[in-house]
């Protein structure tokens, strides 16, 4: 249980629009790169922080229905985090709705 609060706290202060400070993305990057069960948390607790209009562009740019995009682009976001493809300037970008092109390419999955 503990994790998971942990989880959902460093997940909130990631996903949903604040910026997080370069200790808690190091945290959250060593907590889902050692759990898979964090993984899946956090994809959920991403993609419930989609919108109607959020849904449609994520679904525009993961090439996925609508429905399903919230869920593929929060799994191809918290992959490019533990793999380190996504540095913590990159997480800063898209908090600040930054896209560049390596954040879009991720989105995308390619």
């Amino acid at each position: 249980m503990r994790a998971r609060i942990v989880t959902v706290m460093i997940a909130i202060g990631l996903l949903t629009g604040c910026v997080p400070t370069r200790q808690d993305y190091d945290a959250y990057v060593t907590l889902l790169q050692g759990s898979s069960r964090a993984r899946s948390e956090a994809v959920k607790d991403c993609a419930k922080g989609f919108d109607a209009n959020g849904r449609r562009g994520a679904g525009i740019v993961t090439n996925v229905s609508d429905k399903d995009a919230p869920r593929v682009a929060c799994e191809r976001f918290v992959a490019a985090v533990v793999s380190g493809r996504l540095t913590y300037g990159d997480v800063v970008d898209v908090r600040q709705h930054r896209f560049t092109p390596k954040i879009i390419r991720i989105f995308q999955g390619r």
